[in-house]
Parts: C-alpha cells; structure tokens; sequence
C-alpha cells in the first residue's frame, strides 16, 4: 500500500501563441491558483492579447471570461478571490498587473492594477459590459506579485520586483509599504505567501498577530537572503531576514514550503535542501536540511535548456519536480520527492505535446503552479495521513526562441494541464523506508568534481552478511544453467548462523531478522524478471534468465523481511513473470507496501486467465483450444486476496480504472462479488459472528467486500452502465444489499445494550487464544492473580457476571 502517488495528468485547457505578442518575446501566458483557506477547483489564466480565463478543473469547463482586447498584455501571474454564493450563483473578483493596454497610461507600464467582479456562471463578458465594476489604480512600484487571498478578505498584497510589499484596500488604494532593510540594491528571485498560522518556522506568539506571512529570496550581489514580511490589514512590519548559506550564483529554481524547508535547484543538477527556522534569540536562522542531490538524465543539466524545469513545494519536505528527459524520445516526467530524506516516492511521464516547440539553444518553459491550500492547517487535514491535491502543470513556447527558422508539424500552442496527486502530510521515516534505489536512475552517484561518491542513505552490511551474499553471487554467477543450489546452502549456512549467534545465551535458536541490504542483494540474485534477460556478457545472460530460487523466496516472505521497493519494477510483476502464484499468495499476505496498480494488474490476468478457462469449457471439444495456465489461481481464490489486502481507495480506484477498463471483465469481477455479499446476508447470517477466513473457499468479512464494491463502483460506473449485459447484474447487486443494510440499521440498535456482553465475550476468547497458544503460565491456567484483579474490576463495572439481570420498571 502506497501513501504517495502522481496520476496522469489530464488536458485543462490550451491556446495558440499570439503572432503579435511573438515580436515582443513575452510569456505566453500566466496561470495562478486560489491561495485561501477554501480549496475551490478554479484555476484563472491570462492570455496575452486575449484576456483572462476562470477554468473549473472539476468540469473542465470555463467558469467565466473577461476579453480585455488584442492590445492587453499581462506582466505577471492574476489573483482571484471567490465569494459565496448569493441568489444561488457566485462571484469572484480578478486582479491583473496590465504591461499594456487601453487603461493604462505610459507611466503605468507593469504598475497599473485592474481589477473587476463578475459571476462564475460559465458566460463571457467584455470589458464594455463591466465598465460598471472595474477598478484601476496605479501602484506606487512595478508589481512582480499580485495576492488576493482568502485569508485577507478585503485586501490585496503588492510585491515589486526590488522586494518591496505592498498592502491596498479593497478600492486598490496602497496603505502601506514595507522596503527590505538593507541598504544594497536587490533582485527578487522568487516570492510566497503563506497563511500565517501555517507558519511553523515561526513562534506562534509572532504569527498570531498577523493573517499572512510574505517570504522573499533577494539578490543582492552575490549573496541571496531570505526576508520575511508580516502581512496585516492595513499594516506590513518587517520581521526579519537572514543570509541564505549557498555559494550558488545562479539559480534555475527555488521552493519554499510553511514549514520553512527551502530547496535550491542549480544548473549543474544539484539540488540543495535547506531549513528555515527561528532561533531562541528570535532572529531567522537557515542551516542545511540534509545532504544535496546531484540529478542526471534531465535536459536542464549543464545545458541551455534551463527553462525545462519547474519546483513546486507540497506539504512538509515534499516537493515536485517538473523536467524533460534526455534520449532519443524525451519525455515531460514529474517527480515527488521527500528531500529530507532524499528518496523519491512516485513518478509519472507523459509525452511532449507536438504542439510544444522545443529548439535546441533555449528549449522549452515548464511551470509548476501550487497553491498554499495544499499546505492548510485546518483540523480535517492535520488528522488526515495523506491529501489528495491538483498541481497544474504549464507548457509554454520558449518567448526567445528563432521564430524565422521553419517550424515543423503544428501550430506552437500553451497547455495548461491538471496533476492530480496524493501526498502525505508529513515527511516520516515509515514513508521513506524502502525508497532508497527508487530515485537511482535521476540521482548521479559522481560528485560535481567527478568522483564516485557513497550512495545516499545505503545501510552497511555486517562482514558475515557482505560475505555470505558474494558467496552466493559467485555459485550463481559460476553456474552453468542458472542453478540456484549452491547459493541456497549458502544462504541457510547464514540463517542458521544468525539464529544460533542470538539465542545461543539461551540455549535455543531464534528468529533474527535479516539486514536491510542484504535481503535486497538477494533478491537482486534470485529474483530476475525474465524481461530482463539482456545483459553485456555471457555469464549475466545466464544468471538473468535462469537465476531463481523459490525456496529462499518464500522463507524471506515469511520471515516478512521482504519490501515491494526491494526490487525493481515491483515484487509481484517479477513473481508473476516467474508464474509463480503461489509466491504471489504469499507476498500478497506477508508484504506490507505492495502498490495498488500491481496488484490490480494481477488481477487483469487472472480475469484474462478466466476468459480463456470459460471459452475451453464452452468449446471441450476444440483439441486447439489453449487452456490457462495450471498454476493460475481461480478467480474467486486471487479476488479474495485482492478484497482484504489493506489499500488507499484513491490510488485503488486510479489501479481499477487503468487496468480494468474493459466493463466485461469487471462484470465476471461484480458476479463473484455478489455471489460472496449473498452467502453473508443470507437468512440469519448477519446474526451469526463472523469467523476468520481460515479455508481459500470461505469468501472475506463483509465489510471488506463492501468496501471493494464501493470503490470499484466509484472508478467504474459509467463504464458499467454502457455495458448492457451489466445492467440486470447492478439491479442484482442493488436488490441484495439494500435489504441488508435495512437488516443492519435495525440490529445497530442493539449495539448499546450488547457492548458490555460483547466486550466480556472478547477478553474471554483473547484469554482462551493466549493459552492456547502456550503464553501464559501452566500452573495459573494463563492469567496472574494481577490479571484476575483487572479482569474482576472490568466485570464489576461492566456489571457483567453470571446470570446477573437487571430490570428497569418506568
């Protein structure tokens, strides 16, 4: 079960590039998200030359449009504020930094403010018809930034491009501003607004004077400083800064999460990670967070294509990285990583749109856009162990490109698209464990001067353990065919050694468990794919194709030393290409982190596998008929793995609708479902306790049966209701758990005066197991006079006891 995932994105929107904005090399577009306390689902977009778009990424629908004429360019990103609904429709109001335009004068280039209401009903309306609800001011200093968040309703923050902010009232009119504190000229490399009780690399007596907290990366020279700014309504008070400690010049991106935890992503690919917090004396201190990586096999490196790439800070230490491969075929890859502690816990690709031109001297320009909702503070996401968020991703046509060399194939066109994304809220070591070598293939293991350096986060093995495992790669390596028979002598010489070197103090043997790097190294001996054959010499051909050993497999399933990472491309793609299910039933009972999408896609084969076995049955007397495979398990036998096997609905849904898109397959899926609901909902079954699933024929508990139909109802109900033969096994499927949920809310009632009995029942069979199983003391039948002492105390306040009755007379 995975806590973090990207999916594939999926098309907001796009625009063709304006012939006349071409001349004046200036950005396409800009793309800005809510920054409140409110995750609503628009996104606002302005379009040089066109006006300002308000796209609803839960309909994909425009929300509303505002043309403002071909002659408007835009100098930064819009803001947005939404307003709740009056008269059943709501209304939003848009603020944008005009470069040019009819409502400007001269002197207001990349200063003037326009700002405008207008309701988000889907129609577009032109700057003629809201004359009547537009503002325009100047502000004092060209504006870099513009902010309309929630969390100052009748406010807007102004930031310059020197690092000056600015707060204006709801009429547009400045009320106060606040200059950086030092005296040298400076640049503003990248500006945040969070809200202020989000701010944890601030005491909460500073921030609870505030609603917004502004933090600013300047330039100064060859120093970069971080300044943070307290944002109220009507004031800004400076509350300090503090040298950011890099001797990088240049600079390809920057994040920063409300958490304070900073990451620098410089040409050469390294990527540093740095903290921000508060030291006792209140000054603002930056140290570093945990050891840099150094990225490869990305365009960006080294290279002119410097645009290519794009940070966007998530919850905690997580941050997403947006870049162009290199190879032959480039691809847009998006990568969720925990730099705390360097590990990456998903990915996802997609092609380059032909519509994006990508020349060799600038290339292309991707831009992440989050919003600070993705960092809230609320109740509901604090306790909540992941959250699910929408980061858009922005393809835009290098502005500085050769427009006179010929462009082949289409039109060059800006695509916004929406990343949908599952994210745990705080970085923990749980999440990280296993994760080491799933970045290996973007993280170089060279140091910028060239020289091997040790891998990031790699466990020492013990000398024992480092000499067991070369033993073995030498049988498997020194074997002619592959055979694994040396290297498994090997490995329970080692076992058994372990075992005997713990318990020999006692006088008996005990389970030791195996060390972290060496159960990978194993499994990298035994566990080859045969996909994987291709290697560059003779003997790795051989160890590819035959290396296997179902017996060492299984003892380190058993012993659940196994982890899903350890292998690359997964566990049960590799069992399953070995055709072994048996192993496959066993990683299915004994691996905690299997991902949803491979067990999914098991389950697609076996289904496949079920075709094939219903068409030989029908056609017994074609002798051409190719039967499914002997040790392919039935369908019931593998769903019923699949049902109780624990699993994020989010990530399980995304697995069912990829891999089980056909609405045939998931009938045969629905039948076996309805078949186990009706075993458990008929006649008094619902009465009866339910046993442990103790036989492969006894379908799964209820609840977990349920909670599967749910979720692939969810994923796969428009599907089923364009398949027809689905239609009478819904109206079945509907008609059996209706009457039973009837049954269950009636029988809830008994709940209350059933708990105490039911809590006595519960200690009783806990007790019964205990001493069946050989913990508890023979001569006190497993349980101390202390135990008697609480297990007493229970009783009498649950005045529970025998043939005790108690009776209320009203």
């Amino acid at each position: 079960m995975s806590a973090a995932t990207v999916s594939e994105p999926f098309l907001l929107s796009s625009y063709p590039e304006s012939s006349a904005y071409k001349k004046r090399r200036a950005t396409p577009l800009y793309v800005s998200l809510p920054s409140g306390s409110d995750a609503d689902p628009f996104v606002t977009i302005a379009v040089q030359g066109d006006g300002v778009h308000i796209l609803d990424t839960s309909t994909l629908h425009p929300a509303a449009s505002h043309t403002l004429g071909p002659s408007t360019s835009f100098s930064c990103p819009p803001a947005t504020r939404t307003s709740p609904a009056k008269g059943g429709v709501r209304t939003c109001t848009t603020y944008a930094i005009l470069e040019s335009g009819p409502d400007m004068q001269p002197e207001g280039k990349g200063k003037t403010v326009l700002a405008w209401e207008e309701s988000l009903a889907g129609g577009m309306s032109t700057s003629t018809e809201s004359d009547k609800k537009k503002r325009v001011a100047v502000a004092p200093h060209p504006v870099a930034h513009i902010h309309a968040p929630d969390y100052l309703p009748s406010h807007v923050v102004l930031v310059s491009a020197t690092g000056e902010v600015s707060v204006a009232d709801a009429e547009l009119e400045v009320q106060r501003t606040c200059t950086p504190q030092n005296n040298q000229p400076s640049t503003l490399v990248k500006h945040f607004l969070f809200p202020a009780a989000s701010c944890s690399f601030l005491p909460s007596y500073t921030t609870s004077s505030y609603r917004a907290v502004s933090v600013s990366f300047l330039r100064s020279g060859d120093v970069l400083r971080v300044s943070v700014v307290g944002v109220a309504e009507e004031n800004v008070t400076y509350l300090g800064e503090c040298v950011v400690p890099t001797e990088e010049t240049e600079i390809l991106d920057l994040s920063c999460s409300d958490a304070g935890f900073i990451s620098i992503l410089v040409p050469s690919g390294s990527w540093i990670a740095l903290s921000l917090t508060t030291s006792p004396s209140s000054s603002l201190t930056v140290s570093e967070a945990a050891e840099p990586l150094r990225l490869q096999g990305l365009t960006f490196i080294n290279a002119a294509r410097a645009s290519e790439v794009s940070l966007a800070a998530l919850t905690s230490s997580h941050v997403l990285l947006s870049a162009v491969t290199t190879g032959s075929v480039p691809e847009i890859v998006l990568l969720l990583w925990d730099l705390r502690y360097g590990v990456l816990l998903a990915q996802q690709t997609i092609s380059v749109p032909s519509t994006l031109p990508r020349p060799k001297k600038q290339g292309a320009m991707l831009r992440l856009v989050a919003s600070s909702t993705t960092r809230s503070t609320s109740s509901a996401f604090s306790k909540a162990s992941a959250v699910n968020l929408n980061i858009i991703l922005v393809l835009l046509p290098s502005p500085d490109r050769d427009h006179q060399q010929a462009e082949t194939g289409n039109a060059a066109r800006s695509t916004v698209l929406v990343v949908p994304l599952t994210v745990p809220v705080i970085a923990t070591i749980a999440a990280a464990m296993g994760k080491a070598n799933a970045g290996a293939r973007w993280v170089s293991m060279k140091s910028g001067r060239g020289q091997a350096q040790p891998a990031r986060c790699a466990p020492e093995m013990s000398t024992a353990a480092r000499k067991a495992l070369a033993e073995m790669k030498t049988a498997v390596d020194g074997s002619a065919n592959g055979s694994t028979i040396r290297a498994e002598t090997v490995f329970f010489e080692y076992v058994q050694q372990q075992g005997k070197g713990k318990g020999a103090a006692q006088g008996e043997e005990q389970s030791t468990p195996l060390e972290y790097p060496f159960v990978q190294g194993v499994l990298e001996l035994v566990l080859h794919a045969p996909a994987n054959t291709q290697g560059s010499s003779a003997h790795g051909k051989t160890q590819s194709a035959g290396a296997y050993s179902a017996k060492i497999l299984r003892h380190l399933l058993e012993s659940r030393t196994v982890s899903s990472s350890m292998v690359e491309g997964g566990v049960l793609p590799a069992l399953a290409a070995r055709n072994d299910w048996d192993a496959v039933a066993l990683a299915m009972r004994t691996v905690s982190d299997l991902p949803e999408a491979d067990v999914m896609a098991l389950l697609t084969q076996v289904v496949a596998a079920h075709h094939r076995t219903s068409v030989s049955d029908e056609n017994a007397m074609d002798v051409d008929s190719a039967p499914a495979s002997a040790s392919t398990p039935t369908l019931p036998m593998f769903l019923a793995q699949c049902v109780v096997y624990p699993y994020t609905p989010a990530l399980q849904r995304t697995a069912l609708h990829k891999h089980l898109a056909d609405a045939a397959d998931l009938t045969v899926i629905l039948e076996v479902l309805d078949k186990w609901i009706v075993q458990h909902t008929e006649g008094d079954a619902l009465l009866s306790a339910t046993p442990p699933v103790t036989e492969a024929s006894e379908p799964p508990p209820l609840d977990k049966v349920l909670a599967f139909v749910q979720t692939l109802l969810d994923a796969s109900f428009l599907a089923l209701l364009a398949h027809t033969p689905a239609h009478r096994l819904l109206r079945t499927l509907a008609g059996h758990i209706q009457p039973a949920l009837a049954r269950a809310s009636e029988l809830e009632l008994l709940c209350g005066p059933l708990e105490p009995f039911a809590r006595a029942a519960a200690a009783k069979a806990k007790a019964q197991a205990e001493a069946k199983d050989g913990g508890a003391k023979a001569n006190d039948s497993g349980k101390d006079w202390r135990r008697k002492r609480k297990m007493a105390h229970e009783q009498a306040g649950m005045a529970v006891g025998l043939y005790q009755v108690e009776e209320l007379v009203l």
